[in-house]
C-alpha cells in the first residue's frame, strides 16, 4: 500500500509571513504529491491568507491528525481566540498563537500521530511565556523529545553545516566549547550524514574558534587546548574529522565542497557563509532527535509580512527534506 508521508506544519507567528509561505507552497502544483499536509491553525487566520493571497486550494478541516486526507490541505483546527492579523508587527498574542500551534503539532509528532514537522517561523521573544523558555525551536525540540543533545543542522544540496553551540551570546560561546562537547557534535553530525542522508563514510571538516585558528597559540588557546584534542579522539573513535580550519578561508576558498559535512564552532560562524551560499534557499533541521523537524532557514520578516513579496522556496525544501529524511530513515 502506498505510504503518504503525513507532514505537520506549525503556523509560525501570524503576523510575519508564516502562512504566506506556507500556503504559497501548498498551493504549488504537485506539491501534494505523496504527502499528506496538516496545518496546524485557527482556520479563520488560514482563511483570511487565503483571500488576501488570492489562493483557492481544497480545505479539509480535521479534529485528528487520522481524519486528514491527501490531495487536499489539512487544517487541524485550534481554538478561535478571534485573533486579528496585524501584519509585521510583534505582539504577545501573536506569540501566543504560534505557541498552541508548536505545541499541538509537537504533542502530535511525538505520540507518532503524524510522520515529519515543517516550522513556520516564529518571533523568538513573543512566544516566551510559562511553557515556553527557550532561545529557539532547537532547544524547545531537544527539551520536549527528552533529548539532552541535538545539532542544528543546515542544509543545501551537497552543504552540510553545523555548530557545537547554538542561540548563546557571543561572550558565552568559549565557555560552552569544550571537548565533550564537540565531541558530541561530531557523534551527532556523523549519525544525520550517515541515517538522514544516506553518506556511508561521511567526511567532516571542524573549524577552530578563533581568527586564523588561533595561529598556533597568538589568537587564544582553544585550538591547542580544546579543539584538536577533541579531533584527536574523534580521530580514535572512527570519526573521519580534519581541521581546525580558519572559517574565512575555508568556505572563501572551496574547501569545504572538500566535505560532506562541516562543523561551525558557533551561530554566525556557521550560518553566515550557509546562508550566502544557499542563497537563503536552505533548510534548518533539527539533527540527532527521534522526531524529525525541518524548518526554513529565516525568520518572522516582519518588514514585508502582508505584502505578498515573500519567498517560500525555503519552506518548500524544508518540506522535501523531511519527506526525504523520513524515506532515508525507514531504509537506514
Amino acid at each position: 500500500m502506498h505510504k503518504f508521508i503525513k507532514i505537520g506544519i506549525s503556523l509560525g507567528d501570524p503576523n510575519g509571513i508564516g502562512p504566506e509561505i506556507i500556503l504559497k507552497t501548498l498551493s504549488e502544483k504537485d506539491c501534494l504529491n505523496n504527502i499528506i499536509p496538516i496545518i496546524y491553525s485557527e482556520f479563520e487566520i488560514i482563511e483570511f491568507y487565503l483571500n488576501h493571497l488570492n489562493i483557492k486550494v481544497d480545505i479539509n478541516i480535521i479534529g485528528n491528525p487520522s481524519e486528514a486526507k491527501s490531495g487536499v490541505i489539512n487544517i487541524f483546527k485550534l481554538r478561535n481566540s478571534n485573533f486579528k492579523i496585524d501584519f509585521g508587527q510583534p505582539k504577545k498574542v501573536s506569540g501566543q498563537v504560534a505557541f498552541e500551534s508548536l505545541s499541538t503539532v509537537s504533542e502530535h509528532a511525538v505520540k507518532n500521530l503524524i510522520d515529519v514537522i515543517v516550522t513556520a517561523p516564529i518571533d523568538k521573544k513573543t512566544i516566551q511565556g510559562d511553557n515556553f523558555d527557550f532561545n529557539g525551536h532547537t532547544e524547545y525540540f531537544t527539551s520536549i523529545t527528552n533529548n539532552n543533545h541535538s545539532l542544528m543542522l543546515m542544509a543545501y544540496a551537497e552543504l552540510k553545516v553545523g555548530i557545537v553551540t547554538n542561540h548563546l551570546s557571543i561572550d558565552q560561546v568559549s565557555k560552552e566549547i569544550t571537548v565533550g562537547a564537540i565531541l558530541n557534535k561530531i557523534t551527532l553530525m556523523d549519525q544525520a550524514l550517515k541515517r538522514d542522508f544516506q553518506i556511508k563514510n561521511p567526511k567532516i571538516g571542524l573549524l577552530g574558534l578563533n581568527p586564523h585558528s588561533g595561529d598556533g597559540g597568538l589568537i587564544g588557546k582553544q585550538e591547542l587546548k580544546i579543539i584538536q584534542p577533541a579531533i584527536h579522539q574523534a580521530s580514535e573513535k572512527g570519526f573521519n574529522v580534519l581541521g581546525p580550519f580558519p572559517a574565512d578561508g575555508f568556505f572563501a576558498s572551496g574547501n569545504y565542497k572538500h566535505y560532506d559535512g562541516v562543523l561551525g564552532m558557533y551561530h554566525d560562524q556557521g550560518l553566515i557563509p550557509f546562508k550566502i551560499l544557499s542563497k537563503n534557499q536552505g533548510v534548518n533541521f533539527t539533527a540527532g532527535l527521534p522526531i524529525i523537524r525541518t524548518s526554513p532557514d529565516h525568520g518572522t520578516a516582519y518588514d514585508i509580512a502582508g505584502k505578498n513579496k515573500a519567498s517560500f522556496i525555503s519552506f518548500k525544501n524544508a518540506m522535501s527534506l523531511a519527506k526525504q529524511i523520513y524515506l532515508n530513515r525507514t531504509k537506514y
